[in-house]
């Protein structure tokens, strides 16, 4: 049976205060990536819900998925779960109309590639963007974005850089910021006994962050420094340095941030020096990764725990691994973040409805088609979008709730352990408001 832990969001304010602070003691940092200048966040209040605005010509939504590169094996499902959207709201009768129209790009998980993607899908005119799914490529296309007056909702960037980032209500995010992960890491942690780690990390801004996340929880929690070692993935072959920092001190655990190709190499690196002898512990980047096998660890990480962005249980949930399950009938596809991506397409579909089609005022209906009404699921929004009617979006990732910065309010987390390949569930942590 699953362990369900509720978290009041006040409870751990202070945590995210020492998070964004970047409170990571690094004893020993073997390369660190340039730090990237935020914008300060946008102030303007949350939209309300109005009656639907008449725009001529269909709504042209794309996705901008890792079909190539690291995280390759995540691209599919996520795709198929923003395809299963469009397919529910076009057979509900689609947007004004007319059926929505789906581009499926490759955006690797590199801003070049991402850039190439997003000019040739806004050149096929699309007006909306599911993607992209790495923090480090949507970063990379965002400016491009919001210049051409395109939304962007990506289903899998959990990097904390997003939130205070002048966006132009251009962007959002169904997936929740790595400031609350790190406090799930950190507690999990704390759970299993442990006193001391060290943390590796890809040096990107989902590494990055995602690792700062962590020690500032952790430190709270238990009042240790922690050692941070990054690496980086691009081209990289020789992780032995990497791996000798960070298991140099003696600490209870290793706190690892990875994808899977690059993470292969430092997974590898360990287990031929012999130090996967103590716990380490994962997160999302290679949950359904197939560690043992793609890495040649012969059952070295059996048992390990990890953490990952997941999804609530309830009506829309049912409804949408019912579907999901019905479209991959051979269960060959990675099912995390596919729920947020079928969240960001219908948020997109629903404020089209109501505010137009163009990307600025789609982008500007988000954050009122999260919350604020009668609750409903999936296409069962759409008659009140089209009678004007206040509305609350209830997600198959959960009840989003977006803020004014494009965040989540409420998520979902799963704790999870290697059994053989497979991320098996134990547990989930609910943060909500």
């Amino acid at each position: 049976m699953k362990n369900r832990k509720a978290i009041a969001l006040f409870a751990i304010l202070a945590i995210f205060a020492t998070a964004c602070g970047g409170g990571t003691t690094a004893d020993e940092v073997v390369e660190e990536a340039p730090e990237t200048t935020e914008a300060p966040a946008t102030t303007s209040a949350p939209a309300t819900t109005a009656a639907p605005v008449e725009t001529a010509g269909p709504l042209v939504l794309a996705s901008l998925m890792p079909l190539t590169g690291e995280l390759a094996f995540l691209g599919p499902g996520i795709a198929l779960g923003a395809t299963l959207a469009i397919e529910h709201v076009n057979a509900a009768g689609g947007v004004n109309g007319q059926p929505v129209v789906w581009i499926e790009a490759d955006s690797g998980c590199n801003g070049e590639v991402a850039l190439t993607a997003l000019q040739d899908v806004i050149a096929q005119g699309a007006q909306g963007v599911m993607g992209a799914a790495c923090s480090g490529a949507s970063l990379a296309i965002l400016d491009t974005a919001i210049g051409a007056g395109v939304v962007m909702v990506s289903p899998s960037n959990t990097s904390p850089q997003f939130t205070n980032m002048d966006k132009k209500e251009l962007y959002a995010r169904t997936a929740p910021s790595d400031l609350l992960q790190g406090q799930v890491m950190a507690q999990l942690l704390a759970d299993d006994g442990v006193k001391t780690i060290s943390i590796i990390s890809r040096s990107d801004s989902y590494g990055r962050g995602l690792a700062e996340a962590t020690a500032a929880a952790f430190e709270a929690v238990e009042g240790q420094s922690v050692n941070t070692i990054v690496y980086h993935p691009d081209g990289a072959t020789e992780f032995s340095a990497e791996v000798t920092a960070v298991t140099k001190r003696k600490v209870d655990a290793i706190v690892s941030i990875l994808f899977v190709e690059s993470g292969c190499g430092v997974l590898g690196e360990a287990y031929e020096q012999g130090k996967l002898d103590i716990p380490w512990y994962f997160t999302d980047g290679v949950k359904d990764g197939e560690l043992d096998t793609n890495c040649g660890l012969n059952g070295a990480i059996e048992g390990m725990k990890g953490t990952a962005p997941g999804a609530a249980a309830g009506e829309a949930m049912t409804r949408f691994s019912a579907a999901y399950s019905a479209a991959d009938a051979d269960g060959k596809e990675s099912f995390i973040f596919a729920p947020q991506a079928y969240d960001a397409v219908m948020l997109m579909v629903l404020s089209a409805i109501v505010n137009g089609v163009t990307g600025t005022e789609i982008g500007s209906g988000l954050q009122a088609a999260s919350g604020g009404g009668t609750p409903c699921v999936g296409v069962d929004c759409i008659p009140l979008a089209e009678a004007g009617e206040d509305f609350d979006y209830v997600g198959a990732s959960g009840d989003i709730m977006l803020d004014k910065n494009g965040d989540p309010t409420a998520a979902t987390y799963d704790i999870w352990q290697w059994t053989g390949d497979e991320a098996e569930n134990l547990s989930t942590v609910d943060f909500r408001p």
